[in-house]
């Protein structure tokens, strides 16, 4: 009500604490993508070997039909989970919104298209690929270890130059374009602006937020110094469960084609990102964070704490 931004789910929560739930290794980055079969890029490639296309619907449905359906991937939560499903659908408008698909929300930031055509760029490699990650600056925390405060954006978009291999597998170059950096900068400026108007992207942030800090939680062994066991919330006692939602494996592939002088087919891949793992490695020294768990300790130190009604 007062800021405009997506509640915290509590499946999300769950879904992040058990992601690094104790005694269990963290087997890398939480993570979604979105992106051609090998099989479909062969027809594509095909397709252009043919001539190219001229820009059109009828090119536009050519390429739709020679690449098909694109694969969706998720890695370090269940797939069917609420958190999935965040990931999955803020790629999905991130890509619609480049592309021109949908309208964008926020005046400043443009489709990626229409900031071509404007600034009169020009793309040598039509398969630029964005993706967003976490953007946090170290984790404030006190000097005993037993505060920490989350710092920074949380969200950025990223964007690199891709190429096709033999396989027809999709690989990163490392080359950045400048349009398509222009374009991902402008995203990551105005990422708060963009939370409040599409809501994927708002709750994006609050499922980063709580993957750091469930990271944080299983790196610093919080649980253990604090002599606190959680397992309902963990899933080792009790039938507590999260939501489980029908997950995607594919979707339509989604393009726009622009005249440029000579015609152009364009197409993107991308994800989301959340290397939480290495977030609450970085961290530093910040007095402040200490005077705030202070003011927040109970009066008494009976072992229960709770609100009383005011």
């Amino acid at each position: 009500m007062n800021t405009g931004k997506p509640v915290i789910e509590l499946d999300d929560l769950v879904t992040a604490l058990r992601a690094y739930a104790p005694g269990k290794k963290p087997t890398g980055q939480i993570s979604c993508s979105i992106d051609p079969t090998p099989e479909g890029q062969h027809r594509y490639e095909a397709l252009m070997a043919k001539g190219g296309l001229k820009a059109g619907a009828g090119a536009l449905a050519a390429v739709k039909r020679a690449f098909g359906l694109q694969a969706i991937s998720v890695t370090g939560v269940p797939a069917d989970s609420h958190l999935a499903r965040v990931l999955v659908s803020s790629d999905f408008h991130m890509k619609r919104i480049a592309m021109k698909l949908d309208p964008s929300p926020l005046k400043e930031l443009p489709s990626f298209l229409d900031m071509l055509k404007r600034d009169s760029a020009r793309l040598d490699n039509m398969m630029p690929r964005w993706w967003m990650a976490c953007d946090y600056e170290p984790l404030g925390r006190s000097e005993d270890g037993l505060a920490f405060e989350l710092r920074g954006r949380g969200v950025k978009c990223l964007t690199e130059e891709e190429v096709v291999a033999a396989g027809g597998q999709r690989e990163g170059t490392g080359k950045i374009n400048p349009a398509a950096q222009k374009w991902a900068d402008t995203m990551t400026s105005h990422y708060d602006e963009l939370s409040r108007k599409e809501v994927s992207f708002g709750e994006l942030r609050n499922v980063m937020d709580m993957c750091v800090v469930a990271a944080l939680l299983a790196k610093e062994q919080l649980l253990a110094k604090a002599q606190c066991e959680l397992p309902t919330l963990f899933g080792t006692s009790g039938s507590l469960g999260v939501t489980s939602i029908p997950a995607p494996k594919s979707v339509e592939t989604q393009c726009s084609a622009m005249q440029t002088g000579s015609e152009y087919v364009f197409t993107a891949s991308g994800g989301v990102q959340i290397a939480s793992w290495q977030i609450a490695d970085k961290t530093e020294l910040r007095p402040a964070v200490a005077q705030v768990r202070h003011q927040a300790r109970p009066a008494s130190n009976t072992g229960v704490w709770w609100n009383p009604p005011k």
